[in-house]
């Protein structure tokens, strides 16, 4: 049967490393896919262009496929949800499927090249799917994050930013002041998903409400503590 060799490329620092390694070391490699949930951060979609013209000088196709229920914010706020950390519902909605809907698409094999870190051995994860064959090229070369980011400079290419949704529930305080402090637009806009949820305040996107982790600990300057939630799963900030 045919097969094609297709990145899933998060935007982040891992998968543009893996995207660099497999065109140095020749490896099988037809296509890079990036699913859109419409809620990454500016700084992400504009490193897209820069993956582009990378696969794009040597011959790879780059492809963004997106759900067909709209953005993943619209939904948020038709639904009155935030995304949940329990059910796990955007990653599935928003990369799994549209992702695995356009590798049946293909009518072919996938061998599929994800890009966990050596020392993020933990999120690696066998496709359940029988027409998917999943590799991990950065675990099998030993590669940690640090490795990653070495390969990106050596590459020439800028560093991107972490990947992931802007109201991601896994975001640790750092990020969300990060968010607070660079896209205050989008904070507000994660602020009022988050008030307006029916499950609020019950369900929060972080331990504290977002107003309340902008006043005591944005404002006032309090120390900002990192919080060990893992990410959503291989096909989410990478």
């Amino acid at each position: 049967m045919q097969t094609t060799s297709v990145l899933s490329y998060g935007g982040g620092v891992n998968t543009t490393a893996l995207m660099v390694m497999l065109v140095r070391e020749e490896m099988p490699f037809d296509v890079a896919v990036f699913a859109d949930t419409g809620a990454e951060l500016p700084e992400t979609y504009s490193y897209l262009d820069v993956a582009q013209r990378y696969l794009e000088k040597h011959g790879v196709e780059f492809k963004v496929v997106r759900s067909r229920n709209g953005t993943l914010y619209d939904t948020c706020r038709r639904r009155k949800v935030v995304p949940s950390k329990i059910w796990r519902w955007s990653t599935r909605d928003y990369k799994i499927t549209p992702i695995h809907a356009y590798y049946r698409s293909l009518g072919t094999h996938i061998h599929e090249y994800m890009g966990i870190a050596y020392d993020e051995v933990g999120r690696m994860k066998a496709s359940n799917e029988d027409y998917i064959t999943s590799e991990f090229p950065l675990i099998d070369w030993k590669m940690t994050r640090e490795d990653c980011i070495r390969v990106i400079k050596s590459a020439h290419l800028p560093l991107p930013v972490k990947s992931g949704c802007y109201f991601c529930p896994f975001q640790d305080q750092n990020r969300w002041k990060e968010l607070h402090d660079m896209h205050p637009e989008l904070f507000e806009k994660a602020m009022e998903l988050e008030e307006t949820s029916k499950h609020f305040p019950e369900q929060k996107l972080n331990a504290h409400t977002l107003r309340g982790l902008m006043a005591r600990k944005f404002v006032d300057g309090h120390q900002l503590r990192t919080l060990s939630d893992e990410p959503c799963g291989a096909y989410c900030v990478v």
